[in-house]
């Protein structure tokens, strides 16, 4: 009998000191609870609680950022796309005012070589503007410089020959 009690008073103990290591009262009993345990426990709980809203405001400080920067990124592109679609028409507009003067060039001709040499000016302003690989600018440039070779000729039409 004093053999029962005594494994029954070291079960009880156990039981209650099972909870004293951990500081966890579902794993132990409660009677031999530790409050100082359970307020460590709490601690660290809160302790990684606050570390993840931290790590949670971080993220959406970020995400905002990046959408932010999205959408600049989005409107400086749009606003690249759009200058360069006017540049790309502005382009076409010189081309159809090039070709025009050679075929004004190509009329009034007196000779065939002249008439030809408009030809060869209106196939230099057609491949220069389809020289995609070039900025629309650097198109309007080479365009620009060959007008000036158009307008001499178209001069030198007007001006009265010389015997």
């Amino acid at each position: 009998m004093k053999l029962r009690a005594a494994l029954g008073a070291v079960a009880i103990l156990a039981t209650l000191s099972a909870c004293e290591t951990t500081g966890n009262p579902r794993e132990g009993g409660l009677f031999g609870w530790s409050e100082h345990k359970a307020q460590d426990r709490q601690a660290q709980m809160e302790s990684r609680n606050a570390t993840r809203e931290a790590t949670l405001a971080h993220e959406k400080a970020s995400s905002a950022t990046l959408e932010a920067h999205d959408a600049t990124t989005s409107k400086q592109l749009a606003d690249a796309r759009a200058r360069r679609a006017r540049e790309e028409q502005q382009l076409r507009a010189q081309q159809s005012r090039l070709v025009a003067k050679t075929e004004k060039l190509e009329a009034d001709s007196p000779t065939d070589a002249a008439a030809s040499r408009a030809r060869a000016y209106r196939l230099q302003v057609n491949t220069i503007a389809a020289q995609t690989w070039q900025t629309p600018q650097q198109r309007s440039d080479s365009l620009h410089d060959l007008e000036a070779n158009i307008d001499k000729a178209l001069a030198r039409l007007k001006q009265p020959r010389q015997r």
